[in-house]
């Protein structure tokens, strides 16, 4: 699909390896692949249009319409243009963390000072890691959890007590 969509004028992220981009004068259209996911989205409706039926040619498609939720990122359309939110796959965190009673904080708790204070091993690290999985894509809509993210993943080799209540605060910053 790569080839193609080269072929068919569109540009490899250089970040991401799954967005394509499309520049045609004041047009542009992104294409988002993920596994056998596709996001096609553009300032242009009739060369979206054509895109589709160009990838129609080639690949077994079905159109599902507008975005309304895709890999977790919920789209509201707006008079400004789209509004990305994780808010649902925030609420399944907390739901899998068995944190779904909690309630939100504004900011996440400082976690610059982690430290071995409770030096108590997790009982179940695997758990912890997984959390700490899915908070680090919040952060795509998020950004504020982002140094927090950052840090607890530096502890996912042992991770104890403190940095498990510190993860449940990022969490909780939503």
């Amino acid at each position: 699909m790569s080839d193609f969509l080269q072929t068919n004028g569109f540009r490899a992220s250089k970040v991401d390896t799954s967005l394509f981009v499309l520049m045609r004068n004041h047009d542009i259209c992104y294409l988002f692949v993920y596994v056998n996911d596709i996001l096609l989205t553009g300032n242009n409706f009739a060369l979206i249009h054509c895109l589709i039926t160009i990838l129609s040619s080639e690949f077994k498609l079905r159109d599902l319409g507008n975005a309304h939720y895709f890999l977790g990122v919920e789209v509201t359309p707006t008079s400004l243009g789209l509004m990305l939110s994780q808010h649902k796959y925030a609420l399944d965190i907390l739901c899998h963390a068995r944190k779904s009673s909690s309630k939100s904080v504004d900011t996440p708790a400082s976690v610059s000072k982690l430290d071995l204070l409770s030096i108590v091993l997790l009982s179940d690290p695997t758990r912890f890691r997984q959390i700490v999985g899915v908070v680090q894509y919040l952060t795509f809509t998020k950004p504020n959890i982002c140094y927090a993210v950052n840090k607890v993943c530096q502890f996912m080799h042992a991770p104890i007590e403190s940095y498990w209540a510190a993860l449940l605060n990022v969490s909780y910053a939503t």
